[in-house]
């Protein structure tokens, strides 16, 4: 059939929107993600979803799961009276995380020296920066940011603070203020993990 573009009929309308309607065809403007020949491939923009990479559903779930993180410095190791009060959280979307970890120095007797750092849930796909994090001063009545960075492949996120000239500078007992046990700190954020 061909086109008048200065007199367009209610059918030549109604095909024009058939064929850009989603999944109508390999020209349809909108696809939805699927294993379809029309369907849009997931992780690329082929359009012949039967040979894509498959979606678990069971990858999807978004329920909060509590995990334990292990964290520590590059230097001596905290010591505690009892385990480290560390409590972790994440949702998981395919291989989207979303973590959340708090850190509680109550029961810590010697805070070690060095950069300290925390382990995420699953080690990551590429390096990331994160900066949505804060440490409680309770005894200075104070609040400092902190940042995170993580290093491609890697589960370990080493914890910065900011210098008043704003560069991140690790964060160490001492720095960005000499840690006390009623301290505490929360971190979080998102990236894409690394596994399959």
């Amino acid at each position: 059939m061909v086109f008048n573009p200065n007199e367009f009929t209610s059918e030549q309308v109604n095909i024009l929107h058939l064929n850009s309607d989603k999944d109508a065809g390999a020209g349809a403007l909108h696809h939805t993600l699927g294993l379809g020949p029309t369907q849009a491939s997931p992780g690329s923009h082929r359009h012949n979803g039967r040979d894509s990479y498959r979606i678990d559903m069971g990858d999807l779930s978004t329920s909060e799961v509590d995990y334990t993180p292990e964290g520590g410095t590059d230097g001596t190791q905290p010591t505690f009276d009892g385990a480290p009060l560390i409590n972790g959280h994440y949702i998981k979307m395919g291989k989207l995380i979303h973590f959340s970890i708090d850190v509680d120095f109550d029961n810590i007797l010697t805070f070690g020296s060095g950069q300290y750092y925390l382990k995420l849930p699953f080690p990551t796909e590429h390096a990331f920066l994160l900066r949505d994090g804060c440490l409680h001063d309770i005894s200075g009545n104070d609040q400092y940011a902190m940042s995170g960075h993580c290093d491609a492949g890697s589960d370990i996120l080493k914890l910065f603070s900011v210098a008043s000239n704003g560069r991140d500078v690790p964060f160490t007992f001492n720095v960005p203020v000499t840690l006390a046990t009623t301290d505490n700190f929360h971190i979080a954020g998102t990236y894409h993990a690394s596994y399959r």
